[in-house]
């Protein structure tokens, strides 16, 4: 029984140190510089005939409607920015968003108290997590950067339901808003970020081992 508890508990420490990671990656891409800096660089002011600062406005409503569960009601020229299909598929991306930051919030208590009870735990957490998000990160930068549309598909109907996530980039403003070079560069950037992050961790774990 000894070593399936050590087994069963190591499997959970890493998934802790791994949703940490993923949480925290998430966190620093939904900060106002991160987001304004790839609506700069992805073209989204010119996309949706807007100054890049309107744009920034904009784009901070909706991500602070995205983590406070909020109705997606930010105006632009008087009107509703988006339509009521748009505001439904910010509404699940808002609750996959908060999943994924309460489970980064969640494994940081468990390793909080793994360390506390003993200090090699987190540090074997650490190297197990950072090698999973290491080998996951980069695997999904290389999809997103050799076939960005057929990975983005993917995700998509991994994670919402299909006809609720389409939008015409010609017509709806949240793909204006949010162009597709928007999320190539998030993509490859947040996997890039992930691996990062592994690389500390696991250089952490290996140099307290």
């Amino acid at each position: 029984m000894k070593p399936l508890r050590r087994l069963l508990r190591r499997v959970v420490l890493a998934l802790a140190a791994t949703a940490l990671m993923i949480a925290t990656a998430t966190a620093l891409f939904l900060t106002p510089p991160a987001v304004h800096l790839l609506l700069r660089l992805s073209g989204a002011p010119v996309a949706l005939g807007v100054a890049p600062e309107v744009a920034e406005q904009l784009s901070d409503a909706l991500v602070g409607d995205l983590l406070a569960a909020g109705a997606f009601g930010v105006p632009m020229n008087g009107a509703p920015l988006l339509s009521a299909s748009e505001r439904a598929h910010l509404v699940d991306v808002g609750a996959l968003l908060r999943t994924v930051l309460i489970a980064g919030v969640c494994g940081l208590v468990l390793l909080c108290l793994a360390g506390w009870r003993r200090a090699s735990w987190l540090r074997v957490a650490a190297r197990d997590g950072g090698r999973l998000i290491a080998g996951g990160a980069l695997a999904a930068a290389a999809a997103f950067a050799l076939a960005f549309d057929a990975t983005f598909t993917f995700f998509h109907r991994l994670f919402f339901a299909d006809g609720t996530w389409t939008f015409n980039p010609a017509t709806d403003r949240l793909v204006q808003l949010y162009p597709e070079r928007f999320w190539i560069l998030a993509a490859i950037l947040f996997c890039a970020s992930l691996a990062l992050i592994s690389l500390l961790a696991f250089r952490w774990s290996a140099r307290y081992r």
